[in-house]
């Protein structure tokens, strides 16, 4: 039956994944899509999408802890232990540097990165063969919007995986750091913890969550649009995965730019 037909026979069709971007309006695509998400979120509390949005959350935030952990604790380690070795354990001012890299600017554009690569390559590719294999469109025949059962939760789920990784990278950054620099240096752990905890501004902890909200709401939306609007052919599933990879990566460093401009002018 043609969707003329079905139109007639009262039965709407949702043609969402059939709407073509030109490249110059590609951004404002990415912005329509961000905001039917905001304006949506209630489909949340959807017993299908809320599925969705928890096994997006294990598959792109749990199952990723291992690696963040690591590179955390190696980051952290070299920091540390480089900053106190040069300043040493009794300058204070050493705790604001630490505090500064490691809380506000260090762990939400390490972890973004590591986000683009682990989760924003495959929620691209896997949007796009869905795609490709006629998924979509059976969503769309079924008249389930597409962009809330498949791109809502996993948008919500790469943000409030990205900011669940940060706060956990943080703390093993700056434990790890402190740990191994009490190990090498023979400085007390305790007393750096201190110092560190007292240097750390809520100023500083909230921009490093605003970045990471932001980060996490970017990223997510680029490789929703990347995967959702792919073209229909096998090939077009790799060129949504580069495309989605660099334009989150050149996004994110893009916004901490912005971040860093705006601070240093206010204050």
């Amino acid at each position: 039956m043609s969707v003329a037909a079905e139109q007639a026979a009262g039965t709407e069709l949702f043609h969402v994944t059939r709407t073509r971007y030109p490249r110059w309006a590609v951004p404002g695509g990415h912005l329509l899509l961000l905001w039917y998400c905001l304006a949506h979120a209630r489909m949340l509390l959807n017993p299908m999408v809320r599925r969705v949005f928890l096994r997006q959350v294990f598959v792109i935030g749990v199952l990723g802890m291992r690696i963040i952990a690591l590179l955390a604790l190696a980051t952290g380690a070299l920091v540390a232990t480089q900053a106190t070795w040069f300043l040493g354990a009794q300058n204070r001012y050493l705790y604001e540097i630490l505090g500064w890299l490691l809380v506000t600017e260090a762990a939400p554009l390490f972890v973004a990165v590591v986000m683009i690569g682990r989760s924003v390559a495959v929620i691209s590719t896997e949007l796009a063969l869905m795609k490709v294999r006629g998924e979509m469109r059976h969503l769309e025949q079924m008249r389930i919007d597409p962009r809330d059962y498949v791109v809502l939760p996993r948008l919500y789920a790469l943000a409030a995986s990205l900011l669940a990784a940060t706060l956990y990278c943080q703390i093993i950054a700056i434990l790890g750091g402190l740990a191994a620099s009490a190990l090498l240096l023979q400085v007390s752990f305790a007393q750096q913890l201190q110092f560190l905890l007292e240097a750390i501004s809520p100023l500083g902890v909230v921009i490093a969550a605003a970045k990471t909200i932001v980060f996490g709401l970017a990223t997510g939306t680029i490789a929703c649009f990347s995967g959702l609007y792919a073209g229909p052919a096998i090939n077009d599933v790799l060129r949504a995965q580069t495309t989605a990879f660099l334009r989150a990566l050149t996004t994110v460093i893009a916004v901490d730019m912005l971040f860093a401009i705006v601070l240093f002018a206010t204050y």
